[in-house]
């Protein structure tokens, strides 16, 4: 996808932050796929906390697409 121009990211619970270095180690890229990291849990958790890891992608999506680190 990253050869044809679409941008992609990967969004992780912190204790899975490092897999995506892992899981592409092998994989040539032209550059390496930028990974979200938000708190976790993700489920089973109230509407509050769900809206906080929302707006943790949102602000790092954000980030993503000024070029600046996620």
């Amino acid at each position: 996808m990253q050869r044809l121009g679409v941008a992609g990211f990967a969004i992780l619970t912190a204790p899975f932050g490092d897999q995506v270095a892992r899981a592409t180690a092998y994989q040539p890229a032209d550059r390496p796929l930028p990974a979200v990291v938000i708190d976790h849990p993700v489920q089973m958790v109230g509407e509050d906390v769900l809206r906080q890891r929302a707006r943790q992608i949102a602000d790092a999506v954000q980030r993503l697409l000024k070029g600046e680190s996620p």
